[in-house]
């Protein structure tokens, strides 16, 4: 018997949760259409190969992750540069 921590070998059907909640959490918070993708091709490969479902919930964690960092850290660079003050002059 071989030790396989997320084959279900019975056949028995597998929970879809997390992906779905991934899959809302990107879209909802900084749309990240990489996290949205690995979310898909995990929910799509849940019931046939549980072992590359759960690497792509890995990723789409990772990529969520280095997305929501990069886009705060451009956002407070350009909060912090004054890129979003409107100053005008009229004469």
């Amino acid at each position: 018997m071989t030790n396989q921590p997320y084959a279900a070998s019975t056949g028995a059907p597998v929970s879809k949760t997390k992906w779905i909640v991934q899959l809302v959490v990107s879209v909802l918070c900084f749309f990240n259409i990489i996290t949205i993708v690995l979310a898909i091709l995990g929910l799509t490969k849940a019931d046939t190969d549980l072992a590359t479902a759960n690497k792509y919930y890995k990723w789409g964690w990772i990529a969520y992750i280095i997305w929501a960092v990069l886009v705060i850290g451009i956002n407070l660079l350009l909060l912090l540069t004054g890129a979003f003050t409107a100053s005008f002059e009229t004469y």
